[in-house]
């Protein structure tokens, strides 16, 4: 059976969501029912991808060749179908995580609700002028998170955060526009369906190549914090609520890898092969320097906001591999972080809110006082280390393989990556688990997770962890066919 409407259910269901929260239903249980119900069309979506490939819905469901169309396409398959499942699990686990009863509290939930929807929307659309604009969408209420509901210096990370992402945003929107005046006029579309199939039969000159890869590495490296275009990320991600630093560093952020996956590998391969040393070089960048960074930092929070940077270079690792085992390592890597980094910040976020601090330093003995706590601490770690059974080495070791003939040089440099990462997960857990008791855990009056209703969002991203890890191929299967077509001359 087709079902051919679940595709914009994905958006309206927290659409829906957004309007009774306004309206003045309860926020939080409001928002954690409509996460819950976006599960349904997932879960359908996904038994059409794997029967048939892909589900699409729009005025048409075969490409058109019209002059500069914009329509509301929408599609989903292999590649795209993890990192909905990735927005849906995260988005759920984050509305758990939130807390009740903070100031301005249904407009706390709205945003996150929009965040979410504007990462799906992002994800599924086909036509370009969606998939740009749902981006745009998400980002608005990620900055009145950090400006209104964040940590320290809230204010300036956010503004930082803002102005960072809308130049990456302004790069990004003239590598499209370079994109789409490439192709012919005769064929010209909005559609990536129609642009991947004419530059295909009608690829574009190599200079010509170069010059949009260039535009779209720049564009979509700065949202997704590449060196040297990374600064906003520790900072924000250190000053956001935890929730929305699950959001955008689990989710949104993988919105700029997605986009060199599905746009620049296709459309301009020759041009990507052409950056591929200055790709390597800014991933370098990425795994050493951010590595170092993250060694030298006293604040969790702040050590996860650089961890999760320096992962970025590891993905990039995968996208100039040149191998569908690369790349479908980079897709496993996506999710794997997603997961990771979303367990790491509500660690965080709920050892600030019982202990009033996430310096390191003053969070000795947590592990005596809240081993469950410890528990979900250690496997956020572990998993950002890349230890086996979980999903993060799942994704590493296939970039490793499939890249080390074309780039022997990168994959040693990655392997630091992975002793730097280790020595600054394991420093961070000796010194918040162990040792002696510090007084700002003596005396949280509730130190550890109690219940299933605090401990479920912390499980759901654990278990996923080990799923994937385990069993890859949940991702790689649908993925591989798209995978393959990615590489096709």
């Amino acid at each position: 059976m087709n079902f051919p409407l679940l595709l914009p259910a994905l958006l309206l269901i927290p659409l829906i969501g957004v309007v009774l929260v306004a309206l003045g239903a309860p926020a939080k249980k409001t928002s954690l029912w409509v996460s819950v119900l976006n599960l349904v069309p997932g879960f359908l979506l996904t038994g059409q991808v794997l029967r048939v490939g892909e589900v699409l819905f729009g005025p048409e469901a075969t490409p058109a060749r019209e002059v500069f169309p914009v329509k509301f396409l929408l599609g989903i398959d292999g590649l795209n179908l993890p990192l909905v499942w990735l927005t849906l699990v995260v988005t759920l686990a984050a509305m758990g995580v939130a807390q009740k009863g903070m100031k301005r509290e249904r407009e706390y939930f709205i945003c996150l609700l929009l965040v979410g929807l504007g990462a799906l929307g992002a994800f599924i659309s086909v036509d370009l002028f969606y998939f740009f604009s749902f981006h745009e969408v998400a980002l608005v209420p990620t900055f009145l998170l950090i400006g209104i509901w964040g940590h320290g210096d809230r204010s300036g990370a956010a503004w930082r955060m803002t102005l960072y992402l809308m130049l990456g945003s302004l790069v990004l929107l003239l590598g499209l526009i370079g994109l789409v005046m490439s192709v012919p006029e005769v064929a010209r579309s909005l559609d990536w369906r129609v642009l991947s199939e004419t530059l295909r039969a009608n690829p574009m000159g190599a200079s010509q190549q170069t010059t949009v890869a260039a535009l779209l590495l720049v564009g979509f490296g700065t949202l997704v914090s590449l060196v040297p275009f990374h600064s906003w990320a520790p900072g924000g991600y250190a000053s956001a609520p935890a929730p929305a630093a699950m959001l955008h560093a689990g989710v949104l952020k993988k919105f700029g890898l997605y986009g060199l996956l599905r746009l620049v590998l296709p459309m301009a391969p020759a041009g990507w092969k052409e950056i591929s040393w200055v790709v390597g070089l800014m991933l370098a960048g990425n795994i050493l320097y951010l590595g170092l960074a993250a060694l030298q930092q006293r604040d969790f929070r702040w050590l996860l906001g650089f961890s999760s940077a320096m992962h970025m270079g590891t993905v990039f690792l995968g996208l100039i591999g040149g191998t569908v085992l690369g790349l479908g390592g980079a897709l496993t890597l996506m999710v794997a972080h997603g997961l990771s980094a979303a367990l790491g910040f509500a660690v965080a976020g709920d050892i600030s809110q019982r202990t009033g601090t996430t310096w390191m330093q003053d969070l000795g003995g947590l592990g005596k006082r809240a081993p469950n706590l410890w528990f979900y601490l250690m496997v956020a770690a572990m998993a950002s280390i890349g230890l086996p059974g979980l999903a993060n080495f799942a994704g590493e070791i296939m970039i490793f393989f499939g890249a080390w003939s074309a780039h022997p040089v990168s994959v040693a440099v990655a392997a630091w990556g992975v002793v730097l990462s280790a020595v600054a997960m394991l420093r961070a857990v000796r010194s918040i688990a162990f040792g002696p008791l510090s007084k700002s855990v003596e005396n949280a009056e509730a130190p550890d997770l109690a219940g299933w209703s605090q401990i479920w969002p912390f499980a759901l991203l654990t278990v996923l962890l080990f799923v994937v890890g385990v069993a890859p191929v949940v991702i790689l299967g649908p993925a591989r066919p798209v995978l393959e077509r990615l590489l096709v001359p």
